[in-house]
């Protein structure tokens, strides 16, 4: 723990400041490619797709594109800026897998370690309708969603629905505002495995909030406070939060869902969780464009931060990688492809993930680019967005060898 307290006070400045300076943006892009891009934005807006967004586009870790358009509420509102605070639901999990990544590299936790090594309910766990498991549940399972441990949907299916706060709810159900990472992991491991440990692609925020937990365990702290001073604070993250104050909260654009009639507005969550309550590392985080675009700068700067070294490249690199490498989408649940916190899209750093509000971030380290997109409407309209603006972004940089296939998929 003290490793880590020192690599973290060695990093307190925000990432490559000179990148995030408005000055610098639009340096590697003309009129008509910004024009282009962000048209691909304006369009979502003009048919009520989305209300609003913001983008922000990095090319060799420097800031080229930054921008917001339209409004945080589709009948008005405020506008949204590039300093809209947006929940970015499950782009957490590349960020809390980075964690992981950081700590297997200074050896305080390696991803290859059984979890009963450090979780003591897990001991002989358990699957369902057949005895004891015959794999062991590594590290590395719970951040690929790999652990045998219920998915979302899993979940959903077996879960009341939410009437209220608290009505016909467990302190065991992660919904409860009770809830610790503690009493949900060890009830769900009491509960025991729907598959072997590596035998099944469930996504879902299980895996990662039994990492968290095993964290907490092993570092004494709560998992919030460690990734701030492992990976936030060197970043210079100081607007990313599980636990948003009252303001953060009141300037957060509206939510929608996308139906068949068009985008209709959620109900504003009655209340974030407070500080000392539960949080959710595989989709818990609120955060801001820049705060987003130096984690993106980690990743395309291969694990500098400015020019010292935060974690290695190639301890970067495994996230990138599909876990295990040869799935095949038939026969594994849409699991193909899927790494450490990151869909695989090609070799070689070519990876993205999306978020259930709307949110996606991608890398794309073959051609030399990287960026995240913020909305607050969950899934559908982003189907038709997406695409466009991933062809538009494309056409800007060099392929770096990435298929027309795999170019699509991002």
């Amino acid at each position: 723990m003290a490793a880590l307290a020192s690599a973290a006070s060695a990093f307190r400045s925000p990432l490559c400041a000179a990148a995030l300076d408005g000055d610098a943006t639009g340096a590697t892009l003309t009129a008509t490619q910004r024009a282009a891009v962000r048209g691909v934005l304006e369009e979502a807006v003009a048919r009520k797709a989305i209300p609003g967004g913001s983008l922000v586009v990095l090319a060799r870790e420097r800031v080229v594109f930054r921008e917001a358009v339209g409004r945080t509420e589709l009948d008005g509102g405020r506008p949204f800026t590039v300093e809209t605070p947006c929940m970015i639901a499950s782009v957490s999990k590349p960020i809390s897998a980075t964690y992981f990544v950081l700590l297997d590299e200074r050896g305080t936790i390696s991803l290859d370690d059984p979890v009963e090594k450090y979780l003591p309910d897990f001991k002989g766990i358990r699957v369902r309708g057949k005895g004891r498991a015959t794999n062991t549940m590594r590290v590395w399972h719970l951040l690929s969603h790999r652990s045998g441990l219920p998915g979302n949907a899993d979940l959903e299916e077996s879960r009341p629905p939410v009437l209220s706060a608290s009505a016909g709810l467990a302190e065991t159900d992660p919904r409860h505002p009770d809830a610790s990472l503690e009493n949900v992991v060890s009830s769900w491991a009491k509960e025991g495995l729907l598959a072997e440990p590596g035998e099944r692609f469930a996504y879902g925020r299980a895996g990662y909030m039994v990492a968290g937990r095993l964290a907490e365990v092993v570092l004494g702290k709560r998992f919030e406070t460690l990734l701030q001073e492992a990976l936030l604070d060197p970043l210079g993250m100081s607007r990313t939060t599980f636990h948003p104050d009252a303001e953060t909260i009141q300037a957060l654009p509206a939510r929608y869902q996308s139906t068949a009639a068009g985008a209709k507005r959620e109900a504003r969550p009655k209340a974030m969780r407070e500080a000392g309550g539960m949080v959710n590392p595989a989709g818990g985080l609120c955060s801001r464009l820049d705060d987003l675009a130096a984690f993106l700068a980690l990743h395309a700067n291969r694990g500098l931060v400015g020019d010292r070294r935060l974690v290695k490249a190639e301890s970067l690199a495994r996230m990138y990688r599909p876990h295990p490498p040869k799935a095949t989408d038939a026969a594994d649940g849409g699991g193909a492809g899927y790494g450490l916190g990151w869909n695989s899209i090609a070799p070689g750093g070519v990876a993205r993930h999306l978020g259930a509000t709307g949110t996606m971030a991608w890398l794309d380290l073959k051609a030399g680019h990287a960026g995240m997109l913020l909305t607050q409407v969950r899934w559908g309209a982003t189907r038709a967005l997406i695409p466009r603006l991933m062809r538009e972004v494309q056409a800007i940089f060099p392929s770096g060898g990435v298929s027309a296939a795999d170019s699509e998929k991002l």
